[in-house]
């Protein structure tokens, strides 16, 4: 097909081969109004939205490796803007009704009739010309991990501020949130503005704290939130004078990177490099999975938690020092580091035949070159 100037772009997303090709075939009566790129998943879809300007992204929330919601995850922090339509089977009326309730939210129902998704992408880019679609909030895609039984960690992330979320079978079992826990940290982080969402595929609690709906949580938090801001509004404009208001009006913010970042980004272009390690994932100190080897990782279902504990507890009783790293042996003679660095915990699975100390001296001295 010959690239137009100006022309819209679409992305479909579903890992059914067969259904990709038959909606490209489909839209081809509208290649004069926008174009249809199409990915078999989450990860060629990401690479895609990387390389190329899309306007619109219908995705499947049901997918092998990276899923619909990693999908819609990584767009909340690197696309925001981007209008999202979601296509889910979800089976029943009553699941039906309550998303055609969430607010900003286009859904389509599959098997899907090719009329309707024609009309879908012709208003969701009507509607971005007119600013008026804009990405998934943090609300919706806990209402969409609600009703398609989801299972993980959701860390979010506000300017600096941290929270984690819980799930399992999309109920909401705990949060976190600086030093907020249980429902008090999910009333404070479900009602975050411009929040950016990562996605572990794991739940990593167990145990069940937060007993209200997630609908509940939704409901209250926005109301508690309005009366914050309502609360504050009325201060403001008592104690600050009126034409304190633009003061700088074209200031600038530039965000810096932070120290933690910038030491994960290292681990992992080490790891990645070093010949003898197979395997790797990384943790942060909430057991939230943070980055993994490419490919096949075993480990990601890995919880260094309970060993880190019983690591405590040993030196508590022992007082045999700080905690260096720990060597796992499995069964087939295969070595396991496990380790802590400043705010990450690391664990790696080891090529056959490395020596654990060797490679963990190797680790070490590339982080402080």
């Amino acid at each position: 097909m010959t690239e137009q100037t100006g022309m819209e772009t679409v992305l479909i997303v579903d890992d059914e081969k067969t259904f990709l090709l038959s909606l490209r075939d489909g839209l081809k009566a509208h290649e004069n109004k926008f174009r249809v790129l199409t990915a078999e998943g989450g990860r060629e879809a990401i690479s895609l939205l990387r390389a190329l300007p899309i306007d619109l992204l219908i995705t499947d929330l049901k997918m092998p490796e990276v899923d619909g919601f990693e999908l819609l995850a990584w767009t909340t922090r690197e696309k925001p803007e981007l209008p999202v339509i979601v296509m889910t089977a979800f089976g029943t009326a009553d699941i039906g009704a309550q998303l055609a309730e969430i607010d900003s939210l286009q859904y389509l129902e599959k098997p899907l009739a090719l009329a309707d998704l024609e009309s879908a992408i012709f208003t969701a880019l009507k509607a971005k010309a007119r600013s008026y679609i804009r990405g998934i909030t943090l609300s919706t895609f806990l209402q969409l991990m609600h009703m398609e039984k989801k299972s993980c960690t959701l860390k979010i992330t506000q300017n600096e501020r941290v929270g984690h979320l819980f799930f399992k079978g999309g109920v909401l079992l705990d949060a976190d949130c600086e030093e907020l826990s249980g429902e008090e940290a999910a009333y404070e982080v479900i009602a975050w503005d411009d929040a950016e969402i990562e996605m572990d595929s794991h739940c990593r609690r167990q145990e069940k704290v937060i007993t209200a709906s997630l609908e509940h949580l939704l409901i209250d938090a926005f109301r508690l939130k309005d009366e914050k801001e309502h609360s504050a509004s009325i201060i403001n404009e008592a104690d600050v004078p009126a034409e304190d208001s633009d003061v700088f009006p074209g200031k600038i913010e530039i965000a810096e990177v932070a120290p933690e970042t910038v030491l994960r980004l290292k681990l992992v272009e080490i790891l990645a490099r070093h010949s003898g390690v197979q395997e790797y994932v990384l943790f942060d100190p909430n057991g939230f999975l943070e980055d993994r080897n490419e490919g096949a990782c075993r480990l990601e279902d890995f919880d260094p938690a309970p060993f880190l504990q019983q690591i405590d507890s040993l030196d508590d009783i022992l007082s045999f020092g700080s905690f260096s790293h720990m060597v796992m042996t499995t069964a087939s003679r295969c070595h396991c580091l496990l380790f802590k660095t400043q705010q990450h915990r690391v664990v790696i699975r080891l090529v056959k035949g490395q020596r654990p100390a060797e490679v963990m001296k190797q680790v070490k001295h590339s982080l402080r070159g």
